[in-house]
């Protein structure tokens, strides 16, 4: 398990720090409320290029995908193949609001789990999923 609690300004450092925790996962799945910095830490991790996809719901970059499932039209159930076919086969991929998916992920997957603390920073815990 990685533990920390961070400020916005320490993001590089945070995903650093995480890519060397667990240097083989392709798969990070988010949690955290509204406004806690699950896209603020994709940002930090993939590039300034980053943006919310909260009405996209998928966004595609040169080595990541960045999905948000915040408004994401649940019923159908084309629309969920696809997004398990991004978890089969990016080569990395973020998944905000993770909570909302029917099925788990293949395995192995990170799940990151922000929340806000009494002094203004951030506290986040990961922990992997490989069986």
């Amino acid at each position: 398990m990685y533990e920390r609690y961070f400020s916005e300004e320490q993001l590089p450092q945070v995903v650093s720090e995480l890519q060397q925790w667990a240097p083989n996962i392709s798969r990070w799945l988010l949690y955290g409320p509204m406004g806690v910095g699950k896209t603020a830490l994709v940002r930090a991790w993939i590039g300034e290029q980053v943006a919310s996809p909260t009405f996209t719901y998928i966004n595609h970059y040169s080595h990541a995908v960045h999905v948000d499932l915040y408004r994401f039209p649940a019923g159908s159930p084309s629309r969920w193949a696809d997004v398990y076919t991004l978890l089969e086969e990016a080569p990395l991929i973020f998944v905000e609001w993770a909570e909302k998916l029917p099925e788990p992920p293949p395995l192995p997957w990170a799940e990151v789990h922000l929340s806000f603390t009494p002094t203004g920073h951030r506290y986040l815990r990961a922990l992997i999923r490989d069986n």
